[in-house]
């Protein structure tokens, strides 16, 4: 599995994200939808899994622009972190992006309708939350193993 096998179910744009540009990385993540989906992280280049290559570096859901930014703590100014809760990945995702010299792009999926209410908002969490199993085992099934930055724990 790769990033191109995930334009059929709606991963169209990719967003680039650049290192040590705080104001464009800022700017990207605060045009990020609050809406509940699933997001994608992948790389400018394929990395070998235990069964073939893949791009993909993270597969995750949520409300995008909070988990993105969590994620990407890293590429922000310092006054901008503050607002920012812990993330399992962040750690790993700083390490590996920095000793690999990866270029990193997100893109992402709404579940979340336009529609208010405590039950459209449970019914897009749970419609994440398949999506984003389904991609995983999608994933698993392909290379064996889970997308690199997946795997982490706190």
């Amino acid at each position: 599995m790769n990033s191109a096998e995930l334009r059929k179910i709606g991963f169209k744009k990719w967003i680039k994200i650049k290192p040590r540009e705080y104001e464009y990385n800022r700017d990207v993540i605060l045009n990020l939808p609050k809406k509940q989906g699933v997001y994608v992280v992948r790389a400018n280049k394929r990395i070998p899994r235990l069964k073939g290559d893949s791009d993909i570096l993270y597969i995750g859901r949520g409300v995008i622009q909070r988990r993105v930014q969590a994620l990407l703590r890293s590429y922000l100014p310092l006054n901008f972190r503050d607002y920012i809760s812990k993330h399992s990945a962040r750690e790993a995702f700083e390490r590996v992006i920095n000793e690999l010299g990866l270029e990193v792009e997100v893109s992402y999926v709404l579940t979340e309708e336009n529609e208010n209410g405590e039950e459209v908002k449970k019914k897009s969490r749970e419609k994440a939350k398949e999506l984003e199993s389904a991609l995983l085992r999608r994933f698993c099934q392909d290379h064996i193993e889970p997308p690199p930055l997946n795997n982490t724990r706190e």
